[in-house]
């Protein structure tokens, strides 16, 4: 049965590879911006998966063994959802026109207050589910950097 995922999953990424490019042929969207922006999104990506590993030989170093299997699962699963994510990230930088809520920081206090209740809800769920209420003490660092970032931004935004 996992080899009906394994290549199930291949096959459907191939149609969509294949039939997306297509479409990107079709509306000329492959210039030297796609090129660009995906190539950027590809070194962050590594950027992300060299962390992970760095992580993973830490807490090898630590005494906690990971399986062959689950660790190259985290490590694929990290380089495609940081390109994914880094992709779409700089698609919408470098081709949409400047967003209007630059001058609106309520916007981003609410954005950043949603996105800091979906990490929270994430964790929640993480520690429901293995039963281990410490997953939501690992979710205290990525809130309170999403709360620091969106605090400078919105002082930012109100000084100009």
């Amino acid at each position: 049965m996992a080899y009906v995922g394994l290549y199930g999953g291949l096959i459907f990424a191939f149609f969509g590879w294949y039939f997306g490019r297509r479409a990107a042929i079709k509306n000329n969207a492959l210039d030297e911006v796609h090129r660009y922006i995906w190539s950027k999104a590809r070194s962050t990506s590594w950027f992300c998966t060299l962390a992970a590993i760095y992580i993973m030989l830490m807490l090898g170093a630590s005494g906690i063994q990971i399986e062959m299997m689950p660790a190259l699962s985290i490590l694929l699963a990290v380089l495609l959802s940081s390109w994914g994510i880094s992709g779409a990230f700089y698609s919408i930088r470098m081709t949409s026109e400047p967003l209007q809520s630059h001058s609106n920081p309520k916007l981003h206090l609410k954005l950043s207050l949603y996105f800091g209740l979906f990490i929270l809800l994430i964790f929640t769920i993480i520690s429901i589910v293995t039963g281990d209420w410490k997953f939501l003490l690992a979710a205290i660092p990525p809130f309170l950097l999403n709360l620091a970032i969106t605090f400078i931004i919105v002082r930012r935004t109100s000084v100009k």
